[in-house]
């Protein structure tokens, strides 16, 4: 029986790369050139997620040609998974 309510419990737990996605999300959330570009949806993409945790998000919005490559990557990222 503990068994079971463990094993339960597992697909409920955050992950710690699931912790920083959403973080990371949310700063991108906040940004205007994000919300008129993208649609909630791409955030349920594992590979989007997994894209997104792997960039430098902060210092990302201080830079405009590391956005302009972010958007590149998750253009390509988002053609690839048929997204467009």
């Amino acid at each position: 029986m503990i068994e079971d309510l463990i094993e339960g419990t597992l697909p409920f737990l955050h992950s710690k790369e699931t912790l920083v996605a959403k973080k990371k999300i949310s700063l991108l959330r906040k940004q205007e050139w994000f919300k008129s570009a993208y649609s909630t949806e791409i955030i349920y993409n594992n590979r989007v997620k997994e894209f997104i945790v792997n960039f430098d998000v902060e210092s990302l919005l201080d830079d405009n040609n590391e956005i302009r490559l972010f958007r590149q990557r998750l253009d390509e990222l988002l053609k690839n998974e048929q997204f467009s």
